[in-house]
């Protein structure tokens, strides 16, 4: 070492080597805060809203001229959601190494349905991918909106009878007990509905290899639930579930007016897009949401490619596919008008859905007030009954 640079050095005033250390440390800290920030925005959900912001703008851009390339960069600094904005960023990496806007997509199964990137890939091939686009984002809003109203008359009667059972739970385990020792000390003679009640309250409270048994029956139920989950993700579970569920009074025609409103819709869509017909049938098959369905729009696809059409193979399976559509069906094929007498028979399902569940909600609303009143008067009789009893004894005995 020179003396200059030792002159250099013992220059320094200590103060600036106290800053420098605190710069450092600030930098590392901010490094650190950095990768987790990063790190936890992977887990931050992409909405519905922000694939149709994509999909809408996207569209636009191309339309104007504008190369996807570029217009991928500009959505990078749009696009406020983070884990959206890692997404574009790795479709643009994509593309630049050469591959397909379709293709790069396809490895994003998660993000983007197998029938969005069919219509991409239709749109790349006839050179209308901005229509494709602004076609995709339409449907996207379409089939969230239909999904919103589905989820929408499911909540109320799912808020009510948890509320009821949280409700019912909390009068075992705290009011009961203390209405017994009531009861005991009058020392009148009880009658069964409030016998029940009490046993059952003392059932609830009572304890099991020294766990409540309440929390004994928390954990079957999760068990019993996680069970379920569990075999439903498997094709068997899956399939004898949805089956099931068609099988049932109400709630089987409106699950087939949703799953045949689907359908209608994805075919139309794929069609329109020039996608092929057997190809728009196994891509639809995916997006119907029914294992039941899925299963037999596929050997539907596999007839067509045999030469047999749709509506000979649906007509054999009215319990699927109504008259309606198999008539209707046949005149597409017929008249080479797929596209638009399917888009015909979507808006008629969807309205049917709409409506079906308005009736559905109405009907709904007097069903839960009549099971509100019949648990409040079963509670209220229980230990009502025995009170006007030791009053009447009182009375008499006077």
């Amino acid at each position: 070492m020179s003396p200059t640079q030792i002159h250099i050095g013992a220059a320094i005033p200590a103060s600036i080597k106290s800053d420098r250390k605190v710069v450092t440390q600030k930098h590392v800290s901010r490094g650190i805060f950095n990768e987790i920030n990063n790190f936890l925005a992977r887990f931050t959900p992409i909405t519905i809203t922000d694939k149709v912001l994509f999909f809408r703008l996207l569209s636009t851009m191309i339309n104007a001229g504008i190369s996807i390339v570029k217009a991928l960069h500009i959505l990078e600094d749009e696009i406020k959601n983070k884990h959206f904005k890692s997404i574009i960023t790795e479709i643009v990496n994509g593309i630049e190494t050469g591959g397909s806007f379709s293709q790069v997509l396809s490895k994003y199964p998660r993000y983007f349905t197998e029938a969005q990137v069919g219509m991409m890939e239709a749109g790349e091939a006839s050179g209308r991918l901005s229509q494709a686009l602004l076609q995709i984002a339409s449907e996207t809003e379409k089939s969230a909106s239909l999904t919103s109203k589905v989820k929408g008359a499911m909540l109320y009667p799912i808020v009510v009878i948890s509320i009821l059972i949280i409700a019912t739970a909390a009068i075992m385990t705290l009011v009961i007990p203390k209405i017994k020792e009531m009861f005991e000390s009058l020392g009148v003679e009880l009658p069964s509905v409030t016998i029940v009640l009490i046993k059952t309250s003392d059932f609830i409270i009572g304890k099991t290899l020294g766990i409540t048994n309440l929390l004994w029956i928390c954990l079957v139920m999760v068990t019993f639930i996680f069970i379920f989950l569990s075999w439903k993700r498997t094709y068997v579970g899956r399939y004898a579930w949805h089956k099931m569920v068609l099988g049932m009074p109400i709630f089987g025609t409106l699950t087939q007016k949703i799953v045949l409103a689907r359908f209608c819709r994805g075919l139309s869509t794929l069609t329109n897009s020039g996608v092929s017909i057997i190809k728009a049938l196994r891509i639809t098959a995916t997006s119907v949401g029914n294992a039941v369905y899925e299963k037999r729009i596929h050997q539907i696809a596999d007839d067509v490619k045999r030469g047999i059409s749709m509506a000979e193979n649906m007509k054999d399976d009215e319990a699927l596919f109504p008259n309606m559509v198999v008539g209707m069906i046949s005149v597409a094929e017929q008249t080479a008008q797929i596209d638009s007498i399917t888009d015909k028979l979507a808006h008629f399902y969807e309205d049917q859905v709409e409506t079906m569940i308005k009736n559905l909600s109405s009907l709904m609303e007097p069903l839960i007030i009549v099971v509100l009143g019949l648990s409040v008067g079963f509670l209220v009789v229980s230990v009502m009954l025995p009170i006007l009893q030791s009053s009447d004894l009182a009375t008499l005995s006077s």
